[in-house]
């Protein structure tokens, strides 16, 4: 199976947003914090490091700007 160059980004993308979101979600409950709260900053976490990731130039800070 061939995988494209699209489908890796996306893919890197998806898996990087995941990952941030569970370290995230982990950290808080290790702080003690409320396990509502703890999803939501962990929801937040992943589209807010996507956004930043300046190598990604299909969202965010790389983005091209057409």
């Amino acid at each position: 199976m061939k995988i494209s160059d699209k489908q890796k980004a996306i893919l890197k993308s998806y898996l990087m947003g995941v990952l941030v979101s569970f370290l995230t979600f982990l950290a808080s409950n290790e702080l003690g914090l409320d396990p509502v709260i703890s999803v939501v900053v962990a929801a937040l976490a992943g589209p807010a490091a996507r956004a930043l990731d300046k190598t990604d130039d299909a969202y965010g800070l790389g983005a091209d700007e057409s």
